[in-house]
């Protein structure tokens, strides 16, 4: 190739990524002038263990004078983002108890501790936190779910599954160490941790690569019979899953109710709003992804504002 060969070869190159940057920079402005809402999700884990999840924390006194302390700091942070708007992991029929008590509390008719199950991070935080902005509502948008878990353990054993024992097993190592850290670490330390994107990445794994590849090749489950029976203590009801494809039943049960919650917040913003979203840090890699896919939001890394 001669020098006015290059020279050409060149000139054409230079033009052709300038086309693609103006076209990535005219989208990027397109997905911008869009964005009118903003979003901060603040994965959280459960204050007063409700015994929900698959491994329960064991959660010292959160009313301490330290805890207290520490949760006010967690507030102070937050605050900074100034949120119009709150919303938790209540179901949306707990709507008219959460304005009654966040009505009498914000009126200091009401101390945390005087409600019963107080100790939740609904109350530690988004109480908290609506009443100093002086934000009249705590909005519920959670949605019920089938938790299929067990179901995915009972035949992963009975059928000596060992890429899923093996999971278990790790994780259940995992989470000890966790129950150490989370009582030795302060709160925000804790929030911090739960709300590192390579830790939402790794609470996530479990449903993509793990349970997903459970299935009952030896019919455990009697087909799609109705029937009723314990498994672990929980009541076992076929109703319409398909058992046989057990961890492919459990992924699409889990981004279900995520996308109902996500749904339920929709409907429940206006332009220009910025919301504050506290739910439970295992639904925030689906959480993220909506938000992140939606053109009219633009979402903020919650540890921008607690490494503060």
């Amino acid at each position: 190739m001669n020098t006015n060969q290059l020279i050409k070869v060149l000139l054409i190159s230079a033009v052709i990524m300038g086309s693609n940057q103006v076209r990535s920079q005219n989208k990027s402005a397109q997905l911008s002038y869009k964005a009118s809402k903003e979003a901060i999700l603040l994965g959280v884990y459960h204050f007063d263990n409700p015994g929900m999840d698959t491994y329960n924390l064991e959660i010292d006194d959160y009313f301490t004078k330290k805890r207290q302390a520490e949760i006010q700091e967690v507030v102070a942070l937050l605050a900074a983002y100034k949120p119009h708007k709150i919303f938790v992991e209540f179901l949306p029929g707990q709507q008219p108890k959460l304005d009654s008590l966040f009505a009498l509390y914000a009126s200091g008719r009401l101390t945390l501790k005087a409600i019963e199950g107080g100790q939740n991070e609904v109350y530690q935080l988004g109480f908290r936190l609506a009443k100093q902005l002086g934000i009249n509502e705590i909005i519920a948008v959670d949605h019920p779910g089938v938790f299929l878990a067990p179901y995915a353990d009972f035949i992963s054993d009975t059928l000596s599954i060992e890429s899923y024992q093996e999971y278990n097993k790790a994780y259940n190592q995992q989470m000890e160490k966790r129950q150490k850290d989370f009582t030795e670490n302060t709160v925000k330390e804790n929030l911090i941790h739960l709300n590192d994107w390579q830790q939402i990445l790794n609470n996530h794994n479990y449903y993509n690569n793990i349970a997903i590849t459970v299935k009952d090749t030896a019919n455990v489950m009697f087909g799609y019979q109705e029937m009723e029976m314990e498994i672990d203590g929980l009541l076992y009801q076929m109703r319409s899953f398909d058992f046989n494809n057990i961890g492919v039943a459990l992924a699409t049960e889990w981004y279900r109710r995520n996308l109902f919650i996500y749904r339920n917040i929709l409907e429940q913003t206006e332009d220009n709003d910025r919301i504050l979203i506290i739910f439970g840090s295992g639904h925030l890699r689906h959480l993220h992804q909506f938000f992140d896919d939606n053109p009219e939001f633009k979402t903020v890394a919650t540890n921008n504002f607690l490494n503060k």
